[in-house]
């Protein structure tokens, strides 16, 4: 009796080797058809939620799997030895266990290691469920993806990126991670480098590649009112008590006033303040070049820093950062910033007729702007696939409650159509805090922290600012904090907009 259960046991264990081998080869064959199924709308949903008592030894060998999924990387633990993962579909999370037998690739079957895979790509994972061992991981070759992008478009209103020529939906649950800490779409600002990663029209997961840093000015009053450009990113004119938000990185940043500048090298840390004291500095004496003007037509009329030039002659400008602007009837209106640094230079514009002039009769305008209206309402019907971020944050941030009041009285008269749109956006900006129109933006939380608006200062939280529709950066600090912003998209809409961000972090000393 006693061999014959030995024997039994041995013919049990052959049974389940055989069985063992025949997983080890399905699963590997199954697996290439998975994300197919994802494509179509029926992935496989992983449920490892649950722990699972520990398989024998053999189930952690190199290949072994019983799952497969899309989804995209959310936290990297190397202590721990595990990776947080968010399923496209379902945007249901899971933490998987990885060691040196887990296989890594990029989209090129490349191996990488695990420093290398960055939150917020899109992978395919394979991995062992019972025991929640991550047996494969590879960025999906099938995926959009964008590396290293500084030239890029959000919208937050209406939930979309655009890159390049391609406008794409952002997913509502999009995830976004910023030296290592994930963090919301409000707190990627437009200078910060990102990759992104997502599929057909809908992005799922942001890298913010390099992000951005804060410079206070102090001693700034001889060049209040002149202008300030770090590295070529940012440039505005200097106020008092400013909090610029700055890109990420070493810049040359340079201050000029009445022809008169001042120039230094600054390294700004991701999340940090750096002071710059004019004080300090030595100033350049007032400098003046020689600038010739080519224009097309030749009956432009140009203007620096709002005042008109003779442009008939060689102009003489101070040295220093300027803006110009040049106007023709018939013609597009040219803004730009030019900067004199030499003794002699020329400028050649030539101007681009105005749409206007070459389109149809005026009754025609009509009916066609009525098609592009019954168009854009079409394509605003059109079903998509996922929530994007714009209902996400309509539904976060908006007072549903307040009622409209079809009372109000109308917006201010048009501006000329000779204006370029560079001044109209800093007149509007600037009217944000000057103006008295009822409707405001309200920053309610955290409390007791300076507010900046576009790097002016507006108060001490809570503090409220006028509302004017467009695109605005608010910089929350306070002494012995980190300072963060938020990219703010106002609408139109006749209401109070409330807004309640998160405590700031507190700098270890």
């Amino acid at each position: 009796m006693r061999n014959r259960g030995l024997r039994g046991r041995n013919i049990i264990g052959y049974a389940a080797a055989v069985m063992l081998s025949a997983f080890l080869f399905t699963g590997c064959a199954q697996g290439a058809g998975s994300f197919t199924a994802f494509l179509t709308g029926q992935p496989d949903a992983p449920d490892v939620q649950d722990d699972a008592e520990e398989p024998v030894n053999v189930m952690k060998q190199k290949g072994i799997y019983d799952s497969e999924d899309a989804a995209v990387v959310v936290k990297k633990d190397a202590e721990a030895g595990t990776v947080q993962f968010q399923n496209i579909m379902s945007s249901r999370r899971y933490t998987l266990n990885y060691d040196g037998a887990t296989a890594i690739y990029d989209k090129n079957d490349q191996p990488l290691s695990m420093e290398q895979l960055k939150e917020g790509s899109v992978v395919t994972v394979r991995f062992y469920k019972p025991n929640k061992s991550l047996a494969y991981v590879k960025e999906n070759p099938d995926c959009i993806s964008y590396n290293n992008v500084r030239s890029y478009d959000m919208d937050l209103r209406s939930g979309t990126i655009t890159v390049g020529n391609a406008v794409y939906n952002i997913s509502s649950h999009v995830v976004v991670v910023s030296d290592g800490r994930e963090t919301d779409m409000m707190e990627v600002n437009q200078m910060d480098e990102i990759s992104v990663w997502g599929y057909k029209n809908m992005i799922y997961g942001i890298h913010v590649e390099k992000g951005h840093g804060y410079l206070r000015l102090q001693n700034e009053d001889y060049f209040v009112n002149g202008w300030i450009d770090v590295g070529d990113r940012v440039i505005k004119k200097v106020a008092e008590d400013m909090l610029l938000v700055v890109p990420e990185g070493t810049h040359t940043v340079t201050v000029s006033h009445k022809g008169s500048s001042a120039t230094q090298q600054i390294t700004f840390a991701r999340n940090e303040e750096m002071a710059w004291d004019l004080g300090d500095v030595e100033i350049t004496v007032v400098q003046k070049g020689t600038v010739i003007f080519t224009l097309t037509p030749a009956t432009a009329k140009v203007s620096i820093d709002g005042r008109a030039v003779d442009v008939s002659k060689p102009v003489e400008i101070e040295y220093g950062l300027h803006q110009m602007r040049i106007t023709a009837d018939g013609y597009d209106t040219v803004a730009q910033y030019i900067r004199v640094a030499e003794p002699s230079a020329n400028i050649s514009v030539e101007m681009e007729k105005s749409a206007e002039e070459e389109s149809a009769p005026d009754e025609d305008k009509s009916s066609d702007k009525k098609d592009e209206k019954d168009k854009a309402d079409e394509d605003e019907d059109d079903g998509k696939d996922e929530e994007t971020t714009a209902k996400k944050y309509q539904s976060k941030y908006s007072d549903d409650d307040e009622e409209e009041d079809e009372e109000e009285k109308k917006s201010s008269e048009k501006e000329s159509s000779e204006e370029d749109e560079e001044d109209e956006e800093e007149e509007k900006k600037s009217s944000v805090v000057s103006s008295t129109e009822k409707y405001k933006v309200y920053i309610d939380a955290p409390d007791g922290v300076e507010a900046y608006l576009d790097g002016s200062y507006v108060g001490i939280t809570p503090v409220s600012f006028n509302k004017a529709p467009g695109s605005y950066v608010v910089t929350l600090r306070k002494s012995g904090y980190q300072p963060r912003s938020y990219t703010l998209q106002i609408d139109d809409e006749k209401k109070d907009v409330n807004y309640s961000f998160t405590d700031l972090v507190k700098l270890e000393e």
